[in-house]
């Protein structure tokens, strides 16, 4: 009996091996380490990916604790200055400048990541290890990911790629090619559990930094909860009031269900993060609610959501 190397199967495993290690070549030289030094000058590092002619992706805890001057190195090229545009604690993203480089981008992935399917985590380890690359899978969709300043990034993909401090920010590449997340942390306490920020929300985030430095909220003054409803007969978790504050934007009472916001419909936490943007921020906008039976359409003003580092 012939051996599975020199049959079908060995040519099957010959070709994947072949399109990966071509995919790897095609990208890598669109991924940097970025170096620098924080204000008691110890030495820190961490992965970005090239977004446009000017523009890297990166975290915004690779970046936040840096002093000028910030450092980016591509593969096969010196080491450059990099200007830090802008960044955003609530969903750990931030955006480099450098001078224009013939350096190929890396497209983002408009569709959402399937899960199982295969990705590439591409950055430096360790500030030491430039120009890594680990084989996994999507393991797991819109996972919650707490940071280190309270706040919770949604949506975030769960992948098994090996990813360890110094790969945050690098790119989290699917077999097309293109961006499918940001990788950003690891699970300590475990083995094979890393997350990135989606493709989706960088897309959302990325170009307001770029504009403006900063990404800007709003609050309706109320916290909120997923529950089931009783009498609900589909038993899924809808948006309920739990809590008022006295900065409450509107007539928004606790228990009240919310279906909408602004004109656009309430699933998820991270629809409320989306549609409460600078545009809202002190200007009149609908919240419809469910309310001892009845649909009703409450007008609030929201206030300026102030974030922590």
């Amino acid at each position: 009996m012939s051996s599975i190397s020199d049959g079908l199967g060995g040519s099957l495993l010959a070709a994947v091996n072949e399109e990966i290690v071509a995919l790897v070549d095609r990208i890598l030289d669109s991924t940097a380490m970025v170096t620098g030094q924080s204000p008691s000058f110890d030495e820190l590092s961490g992965s970005a990916w090239r977004l446009d002619e000017q523009h890297l992706v990166t975290n915004d805890h690779v970046v936040k604790d840096l002093v000028e001057p910030v450092w980016v190195a591509f593969p096969g090229h010196t080491e450059i200055r990099a200007e830090i545009v802008g960044h955003d604690p609530l969903t750990d993203l931030a955006v480099l400048r450098t001078i224009p480089l013939e350096i190929p981008p890396l497209p983002l992935r408009e569709l959402p990541p399937r899960l199982g399917e295969l990705s590439l985590a591409i950055g430096s380890p360790m500030g030491e290890f430039p120009e890594s690359v680990s084989l996994g899978i999507v393991s797991g969709l819109s996972r919650r990911l707490p940071t280190t300043s309270g706040q919770v990034i949604l949506d975030v993909i769960q992948t098994d790629c090996a990813i360890n401090p110094g790969n945050s920010g690098g790119p989290l590449v699917g077999v097309d090619g293109r961006v499918i997340g940001v990788n950003t942390a690891i699970r300590d306490e475990a083995s094979g559990i890393g997350f990135a920020v989606p493709a989706a929300t960088v897309a959302e985030i990325v170009p307001e930094l770029i504009g403006y430095g900063t990404v800007e909220r709003s609050t309706l003054g109320v916290s909120v909860a997923m529950r089931k409803i009783d009498g609900d007969p589909t038993r899924i978790p809808r948006m309920v009031v739990v809590r008022t504050r006295d900065t409450a934007a509107g007539d928004i009472q606790r228990g009240d269900v919310m279906l909408s916001v602004n004109g656009s419909s309430i699933h998820g936490l991270a629809d409320i993060t989306r549609i409460l943007r600078r545009g809202t921020i002190d200007t009149e906008i609908p919240v419809v609610v469910w309310r001892d039976g009845s649909q009703i359409t409450v007008p609030c003003v929201p206030a300026k959501l102030e974030v922590s580092d």
